[in-house]
């Protein structure tokens, strides 16, 4: 099953249930081990809601970090939501605490002590994706190996897992919380996501629809305002689950 298969699938589910029955199955189709997800929220939805959430399936104390990122303190200490909180892209990273790309000074010494802490429960590397969304304080999933340490090998993944995280975000938000109405998208803009949704580039889009490639960007900006979504994948994502356009 090809991952877009995957991303239809995330944003259609009814249950945050399902939501996790969808990441797993996505978990294995990249061949990965482990996988786990937090989100904690600007506000709480009322009483006797949290505004702290979580998944994951690690059948070890490791999966205990993820429930205590609802104590305010542990999560302005732990790396993956200071990925988020930072807007920092997705890295992958291995238990020796080497990293895809150098983190902040102020991240890089609290997230090697943190991948190292994983190693010492089986945990040899991953890919961590911070997740951006409005009224979001921070989220990210991590989804991780016991069989290697190289990270050459997540090259290829990182893309479909971003691409996959961005679309869960969206699922999130429709279930845990009212999302903001969308201004409605014009003809055009819902043409260039319909595109960009099955993967083409924005040139490619300009060859299509006979517009130049500054006008298709144009166009990605206006739908991700009126999305309230921060990129192109996002927006695409969004749409699909809004239904204003399909794939």
């Amino acid at each position: 099953m090809h991952d877009w298969d995957h991303v239809r699938r995330v944003l259609s589910v009814n249950t945050l249930r399902e939501l996790q029955l969808e990441t797993a199955n996505f978990a294995r189709l990249m061949g990965f081990d482990h996988h786990g997800y937090a989100v904690k929220l600007q506000d709480d939805d009322g009483p006797g809601q949290t505004a702290h959430h979580f998944f994951h399936d690690y059948q070890n104390e490791w999966g205990h970090s993820y429930a205590t990122l609802g104590d305010p303190h542990v999560a302005s200490l732990d790396a993956r939501a200071g990925l988020a909180r930072q807007g920092l892209p997705a890295v992958s990273w291995n238990k020796r605490g080497e990293f895809a790309y150098l983190p902040p000074p102020n991240l890089i010494r609290r997230g090697r002590q943190q991948v190292r802490a994983a190693g010492d429960f089986g945990i040899s590397a991953g890919i961590t994706i911070p997740s951006f969304m409005r009224g979001v304080d921070w989220a990210f999933m991590t989804f991780s190996t016991d069989s290697t340490q190289d990270l050459r090998e997540f090259d290829l993944l990182v893309g479909p897992a971003v691409h996959f995280v961005s679309a869960l975000q969206v699922s999130v938000d429709r279930l845990l919380r009212k999302p903001a109405p969308c201004r409605e998208l014009s003809r055009r803009e819902r043409e260039v996501l319909r595109w960009a949704a099955i993967g083409k580039t924005s040139w490619e889009i300009s060859m299509i629809l006979g517009i130049s490639e500054r006008t298709v960007n144009f166009h990605v900006r206006g739908a991700c305002r009126k999305l309230h979504v921060p990129g192109r994948r996002a927006a695409c994502a969004r749409a699909v689950a809004l239904g204003l356009i399909s794939v």
